[in-house]
């Protein structure tokens, strides 16, 4: 199943670059995502590209199709210390 991604936006291009360079792993491989699924890459080669499991790659893609990189910016986690 391949799901198309919106045209992103100048400004979230802009916040994409900035994720591919950053030392945060969650970030950067959300931006790549994006940038695969821009350039016609299914899910399923995505996912295996990354590491990672193709129902992840799917949601990421349908959050920022709804809301864009707000949606899909990591948040922090509950519990810890």
């Amino acid at each position: 199943m391949t799901i198309r991604i919106r045209s992103i936006t100048t400004e979230e291009s802009t916040t994409l670059d900035k994720w591919q360079r950053s030392d945060d792993v969650v970030r950067y491989r959300r931006a790549r995502m994006l940038r695969l699924a821009e350039q016609g890459w299914q899910s399923g080669a995505i996912a295996q590209v990354l590491g990672l499991h193709v129902e992840t790659v799917r949601q990421v893609l349908k959050d920022f199709n709804k809301g864009g990189v707000t949606t899909i910016a990591p948040r922090p986690r509950s519990g810890g210390r």
